[in-house]
């Protein structure tokens, strides 16, 4: 079982397949992820990664994840994925949410709150039962206890990253691989992600 998931930019040549790590390093030249996560905060995103041949791994990416085996043999469980294939959905939720739970958000940051959120077709339906019906009344659940349905007026229309999805983590790694990646290597070279679990 994996307890952390890194990703990091590669370059795979076009003709011999082989994969060369890209970066980013830092300043002393060791190579750094462009993000890692803990299995408690990482998306499933790393079950869209494929395993990468170990005769595709170049001895430069052997060097830099310190690969062996048994009998000097070198071993890297390394996955990979094309840039392309990144999932390119936006992470920002926009619908209807809770406004306590939009308040809370904006003093904790924690976006776990917004399993209410509601789309615009939902809100106007509860809208126009409301117009009809008129609110919701309080209720007793089957302790006794008594609870009131949200209405529309408990809701709010708003904008909120999801820090904790796929989506997310792609547009990072995304963005840094890109920058990362210069035109002149597109010739011999398809940029990759690489991702390493340990």
């Amino acid at each position: 079982m994996s307890y952390y998931f890194e990703y990091y930019a590669a370059i795979q040549d076009k003709e011999s397949k082989m994969v060369f790590p890209l970066g980013p390093y830092d300043c002393n030249g060791k190579l750094k992820a462009i993000i890692d996560r803990s299995r408690s905060f990482a998306s499933d995103l790393y079950n869209d990664f494929y395993v990468l041949p170990n005769e595709q791994i170049s001895d430069k990416l052997h060097k830099e994840f310190d690969c062996e085996g048994y009998n000097g043999e070198k071993i890297c469980n390394i996955k990979y994925l094309p840039i392309d294939k990144l999932p390119t959905n936006s992470y920002i939720m926009k619908g209807y949410f809770l406004i306590d739970d939009v308040q809370a958000w904006e003093q904790s940051g924690d976006d776990s709150l917004f399993y209410t959120m509601i789309k615009p077709e939902y809100y106007t339906e509860l809208m126009r039962k409301e117009l009809i019906f008129g609110k919701n009344q309080p209720e007793k659940d089957e302790d006794g206890y008594e609870y009131t349905k949200p209405n529309a007026s408990d809701y709010i229309y708003s904008a909120i990253p999801n820090y904790g999805s796929k989506e997310y983590e792609a547009e990072v790694i995304r963005q840094v691989a890109t920058m990362l990646f210069d035109y002149e290597l597109s010739e011999k070279y398809n940029l990759i992600i690489i991702e390493v679990e340990g």
